[in-house]
């Protein structure tokens, strides 16, 4: 066999051992894309719930606005969430179409929903007749409460709803993880392989070819010095360089992509900051590691009037004051600290290694100081305030999801104070 064709069959091995380990890591990068999709799919879901709950409760309050002072202002909310709710379950009932098992909790629901927007509309209708018996048979209709056990029976429905999802959400987020891990794993395995390989070949080419050219540099100097030089046929051929620089260009996209898919599942595609999904195992974690000398603060943050200025102005100005709220924030926690998206216009502080109370104080302080200085938006000039709660581990609780309720607590204290304020949880309420 000659030399030209056992490099032709030792490239080619390599060459295939990449292609296959290339399409191997497609494969699983596809899969983990589509697990990733079934991800958000499910944040969707639970997105439109909570959307439609909020909605009902707003044609509520609207309804009992205008049933208490005939004003006929409370009508516009009224009615606009009347459009919200049917477009949020419609939204709920396309998203989950192939679930059986939730499309007959839904239909539950949508009875719900008509029976209550009935009540809501009957009393509408006798206050619109504007004759005292008719708005207190209005009134004496919401005295029966029946329009309340319909709004806890869907409230009932719709967390039995959400927990499904829940339960559906972390076990997709899982498997993606799995699917991460694995890649990563395999990656790691192959390298070594491809650096045997490598070796192997390097080895090859040493003796089948600069050995030879070795020998010529020898008899070049033979040459030189006048003694007759022995005559040698070289084959060369540079398709390893080919190879390499191709598997190198490969493994990069590779890693480029699966470095993006992670980014993506733990960050907020917005805000650039963690979401939500990554603060309840990284919260447990920090727990179990602290003490009564280096305590972990959970800080709760709520944009004050946001939904306000997100009706006024725009979605658009509204995502531009969530992305620049996220990085006053952010540049305003020390480089261990870690800033999430809890939601809306909500965000979640950890901070870590916290000896004194004061620390804390003098932490907020900075932060609500960055907010001093108005948001310039488009044109638009815009004064941003926070309402900040604080809970500490150990002090308060040692279980995350009392800690979290704690700050969300302690956040509603300080947005009952004033307009820019925090208020730290302590133990008499």
């Amino acid at each position: 066999m000659s030399l030209r064709i056992k490099f032709i069959f030792l490239l080619s091995t390599i060459f295939l051992v990449v292609v296959a380990n290339t399409f191997i890591i497609y494969v699983l990068d596809k899969q983990g894309q589509a697990k990733l999709e079934a991800v958000i799919h499910t944040h969707d879901v639970l997105d439109e719930s909570e959307k439609l709950y909020n909605q009902i409760t707003n044609a509520e309050t609207g309804q009992r606005g205008y049933l208490l002072t005939q004003d006929l202002n409370y009508l516009e909310p009224y009615y606009a969430a009347l459009e919200q709710v049917k477009q949020h379950f419609l939204a709920i009932n396309r998203l989950t179409l192939s679930n059986p098992e939730q499309q007959n909790t839904l239909a539950v629901i949508d009875e719900l929903v008509d029976k209550k927007l009935a009540e809501l509309a009957l009393t509408v209708t006798l206050v619109m007749q504007n004759t005292p018996y008719a708005i207190e048979e209005a009134k004496a209709i919401v005295l029966t409460n029946e329009g309340k056990q319909y709004m806890d029976q869907i409230r009932k429905h719709i967390l039995l709803f959400q927990n499904i999802e829940r339960a559906k959400l972390e076990q997709q987020n899982a498997d993606y993880q799995r699917n991460r891990l694995f890649i990563t794993r395999f990656v790691t395995l192959q390298i070594p392989l491809i650096v045997t390989l490598l070796v192997f070949c390097a080895f090859y080419i040493n003796s089948r070819l600069f050995k030879p050219l070795k020998l010529l540099i020898q008899n070049t100097e033979q040459l030189e010095k006048g003694e007759r030089p022995k005559m040698l046929t070289i084959n060369y051929n540079d398709e390893i360089g080919f190879v390499l620089k191709r598997f190198a260009r490969m493994s990069d996209i590779v890693y480029k992509r699966t470095s993006k898919l992670n980014f993506q599942a733990s960050h907020d595609h917005l805000t650039g900051v963690l979401n939500r999904t990554e603060l309840k195992p990284a919260l447990k974690q920090a727990i179990s590691t602290c003490s009564k000398d280096s305590k972990l603060a959970v800080i709760f943050i709520d944009i004050n009037k946001f939904k306000k200025l997100n009706d006024e102005y725009g979605h658009l100005i509204g995502d531009q004051i969530l992305i620049e709220t996220a990085k006053r924030i952010t540049s305003s926690v020390r480089a261990d600290d870690d800033v999430y998206r809890y939601g809306g216009d909500e965000f979640v502080i950890i901070t870590h290694n916290i000896a004194k109370y004061r620390y804390v104080n003098a932490m907020i302080t900075h932060l609500l100081a960055r907010f001093d200085n108005p948001f310039v938006l488009e044109q638009l000039t815009l004064n941003i305030s926070l309402s900040i709660g604080v809970a500490l581990a150990p002090d308060h609780s040692l279980n995350h999801q009392h800690l979290l309720k704690l700050a969300d607590q302690a956040m509603y204290h300080a947005k009952h104070e004033s307009k820019n304020s925090y208020h730290i949880h302590n133990n008499r309420g």
